[in-house]
């Protein structure tokens, strides 16, 4: 996809090498003794902390990442389990960076990795950050087969703008403006060579942050830890299968 389908963000994009068979894309601005390393969620890149880059850049070095498998970063689907891979690659690419001093800034699906890689108890992860993460609300046995059957490849392929716009909309109580700019990126996609190892990716995104829940091992968490929630957030809990639940509960 980095070759094929250019992205919006990609001239200020820098690349990686971790490995042969790995590159991982990233935005970095900013200086500062301490290195906010911000980590998206199912189905987003780096792009989207843009905003927040922006803000904290004056007083912080800030790094966003694509994460394998996303945004510019190597396109392919990967046997791994997702969140336990996308920890190991996080923490190969701040040895690789050599960075020192960081706070890891997870939102959804990149807060459970960013739990999970704050649990391989690395010494140069002093904080956490964890805006709405995915992994501390629980599911059934029935209720995670039945949110496997629905997230497959043929159901993000088959996706229509429409239906891309409501997905974006239910992540802010108000369409900010420059969520345009996403919108765009996620429709171009649709065109791109690498539009099905994309569908493939965000599919088993959503079967690693199912297989791999984070709720019962907070407690093992030895780092100074902020959880962030909005008020009116539309995602979690699930509205559909725990009706009962608020979020506040969720946090707690």
């Amino acid at each position: 996809m980095a070759q094929n389908c250019p992205l919006a963000y990609a001239p200020s994009a820098s690349n990686i090498q971790l490995n042969d068979s790995l590159s991982i894309a990233y935005t970095e601005k900013g200086r500062g003794k301490t290195t906010l390393l911000f980590i998206h969620g199912l189905g987003g890149n780096s792009s989207h902390w843009s905003q927040n880059l922006e803000e904290l850049a004056t007083n912080y070095r800030c790094i966003a990442v694509d994460l394998p498998g996303y945004g510019l970063s190597t396109q392919r689907a990967y046997s791994a389990p997702t969140l336990t891979f996308y920890a190991s690659t996080l923490l190969a690419f701040m040895e690789k960076k050599q960075l020192k001093n960081v706070v890891l800034v997870g939102h959804s699906m990149g807060g459970q990795a960013a739990i999970i890689t704050a649990l391989k108890r690395s010494p140069i992860i002093k904080k956490l950050i964890l805006v709405a993460p995915a992994g501390l609300e629980t599911f059934s046995e029935a209720e995670t087969k039945m949110l496997r059957q629905f997230a497959t490849p043929a159901f993000y392929q088959s996706q229509t703008e429409p239906a891309i716009r409501a997905a974006f909309a239910s992540n802010f109580t108000s369409m900010p403006t420059a969520a345009e700019a996403l919108i765009q990126d996620r429709l171009a996609l649709r065109s791109c060579e690498g539009f099905q190892s994309y569908c493939n990716v965000v599919s088993q995104g959503v079967n690693g942050m199912l297989s791999e829940p984070v709720q019962a091992q907070l407690v093992q968490l030895s780092i100074p830890t902020l959880l962030i929630f909005g008020e009116d957030d539309k995602l979690i809990p699930n509205r559909i299968l725990h009706k009962e639940l608020t979020t506040e509960k969720v946090a707690e």
